[in-house]
C-alpha cells in the first residue's frame, strides 16, 4: 500500500489496501485507483461519490465502472465529469439490447435522459454526436435531441438518426428550425421525396444547396422544377442544380434563363439533351447575354460547327465562346477519329470546323486532308500553341483558313470567325 501511495503503481493493491486508499489516500492515489478496470465494483461506486472531481472523472472514463456508478455521475456538479460520461455513453448502451426491463437498462436510460436534459449545450451536443446512429436509444430521446434549440445538438441527430422517419422530419421542418439544422436534414442519406420537398419550400439558401448536392436524396420532378423557379436569386444553387443526375424538361428551360453560358454548356454535356433542345438553350443564353452582336450572328445560328480539342477545359471554354458569338449547333469532341466520324455521319452538314493542331490520335493536317477529300470548301480553323511565322505559313500552305494561337482571346476568335464569314460573301 505504501508503495502505491508513493507513486509506484506497478502492482495493484489488495482489496483491503484499496479500501484504505479510497478512504484515506491522497488525490493522485485515489484517481489512479479509480481508473483501474479490474477494481471491485463497490469501490468504483464509492469513488463515484469522491469529493474530488478528478477522481469522479476517472470513474466516468472507466469502462468497467458499474452502471449505478455512472448513474450517479450523470447528475454530477462538475461539468467535465458529465462531459466525460457523455463522450463514453456508447459503452453503456449495449445493456439496452439485453433486457429492456432490467435494472441495468433502467439505469442506462436514466443516464441518457439526464444528459439529454443537461443545462449545458456542450454536454447535450456530445451526447447527440455519440448516439446519432444508434437504434436502441429511446425514441423520445432521439426526438428531444433532434428538436433541441441549439443546432450543435440537433444537427447530428437530424442528419444521421435512424429513429427519425419522414413524417417526423417533415414535422420538425414545419417548426421553423435554424438553417444549420435544416441543412443537416438535407444531407441525410436517401432522403425521402416528401422531406426533400419540405426542405425546398423553406427556400433556405444553405439547406437547398445541401439538398441539391446530396445525390442520394430522392428529389421529385416537381421539387426540382420548384427549385429552378426560385434559383435565380440563389447563385449557390446553380451549379448543384444542373449537376443533379436528372433534371425535368421544365427545370432545364428555367435554368437557362439565368445561369452562365458555362453552366448551360455543362448542363448540355451532362444531360445528353436532344439537339433541338440544345439549340434552344444556347439561343436563350445568346439572346440574354449578348448586347453587342456580330453582323454575322444570324448566320452563326444557322450553321453547325464541329470543334475538336483534346483539353477538356479548353474545349469547354471554346464551347462557351462560340455560344456567346451566336453558334447554337456545336458538336464538340476530344479526338480526331471521333471528329471524322461525326463529320461523315451527321445528316446536317458541318459549316465550320475548329481543330487543335495536335490531337492525341491525329494531327491537324491529317484531319484537314481527310476533310478536304469530302468537302473542298469547308472553312477550317486551326488552334495551335506554335507562335512562329514558319508554323503559320505551313498551316496556310496545307489549306488552313484561319490560325488561332492558344491560349486564345474571345476578341481574336471573333475576328477569325468573322473573317471566314466575310469571305463567304455574307
Amino acid at each position: 500500500m505504501f508503495d502505491w501511495l508513493k507513486g509506484k503503481r506497478d502492482k495493484r493493491p489488495s482489496y483491503e489496501e484499496a479500501k484504505t486508499i479510497a478512504q484515506n489516500g491522497d488525490v493522485d492515489a485515489r484517481r489512479d485507483l479509480a481508473a483501474l478496470t479490474d477494481l471491485e465494483p463497490e469501490l468504483l461506486y464509492f469513488f463515484a461519490t469522491d469529493k474530488n472531481a478528478d477522481v469522479r472523472r476517472a470513474v466516468a472514463e472507466n469502462q468497467a465502472a458499474p452502471v449505478h456508478a455512472k448513474a450517479l455521475l450523470s447528475k454530477d456538479e462538475d461539468r467535465q465529469v458529465r462531459e466525460t460520461l457523455a463522450s463514453r455513453i456508447t459503452e453503456l448502451t449495449p445493456a439496452l439490447d439485453q433486457d429492456a426491463s432490467s435494472r441495468a437498462s433502467e439505469l442506462v436510460l436514466g443516464v441518457i435522459k439526464d444528459l439529454a436534459n443537461d443545462q449545458l449545450v456542450e454536454i447535450r451536443a456530445i451526447l447527440s454526436d455519440e448516439v446519432k446512429q444508434l437504434e436502441n436509444i429511446p425514441q423520445e430521446t432521439a426526438s428531444k435531441l433532434a428538436r433541441d434549440i441549439d443546432a450543435s445538438v440537433s444537427s447530428p441527430m437530424l442528419e444521421f438518426s435512424p429513429l427519425l422517419d419522414d413524417e417526423q422530419l417533415v414535422q420538425i421542418i414545419s417548426e421553423s428550425i435554424q438553417d444549420e439544422a435544416l441543412t443537416a436534414i438535407a444531407r441525410r442519406n436517401n432522403l425521402g421525396e416528401n422531406v426533400a420537398h419540405a426542405v425546398a419550400e423553406t427556400e433556405s439558401g444553405e439547406a437547398v444547396q445541401a439538398l441539391l448536392e446530396n445525390q442520394s436524396a430522392n428529389i421529385a420532378d416537381n421539387t426540382l422544377t420548384f427549385i429552378s423557379e426560385k434559383a435565380e436569386d440563389h447563385e449557390n444553387w446553380h451549379g448543384p442544380l444542373i449537376n443533379r443526375d436528372r433534371l425535368p424538361d421544365q427545370a432545364i428551360q428555367n435554368v437557362a434563363q439565368y445561369v452562365t453560358t458555362n453552366l448551360v454548356n455543362q448542363m448540355i454535356a451532362k444531360h445528353q439533351l436532344p439537339n433541338d433542345v440544345v439549340k434552344d438553350l444556347r439561343r436563350t443564353v445568346f439572346d440574354r447575354l449578348n448586347k453587342v452582336r456580330s453582323r454575322y450572328a444570324k448566320h452563326y445560328a444557322e450553321d453547325r460547327v464541329l470543334l475538336a480539342e483534346e483539353d477538356d477545359n479548353v474545349r469547354r471554354q471554346l464551347e462557351n465562346s462560340l455560344t456567346e458569338l451566336g453558334f447554337i449547333d456545336i458538336r464538340s469532341v476530344g479526338d480526331g477519329e471521333t471528329a471524322m466520324r461525326v463529320f461523315e455521319a451527321e445528316r446536317t452538314p458541318v459549316k465550320l470546323m475548329i481543330c487543335s493542331d495536335n490531337l492525341e490520335d491525329m494531327e491537324g493536317q491529317e484531319i484537314l486532308e481527310e476533310v478536304r477529300d469530302l468537302d473542298e470548301e469547308l472553312p477550317f480553323m486551326l488552334l495551335s500553341g506554335k507562335n512562329d511565322e514558319d508554323a503559320i505559313m505551313e498551316a496556310k500552305r496545307y489549306g488552313v483558313n484561319e490560325y488561332i494561337l492558344k491560349p486564345y482571346s474571345d476578341e481574336d476568335l471573333m475576328k477569325r470567325v468573322e473573317n471566314i464569314y466575310r469571305k463567304k460573301g455574307y
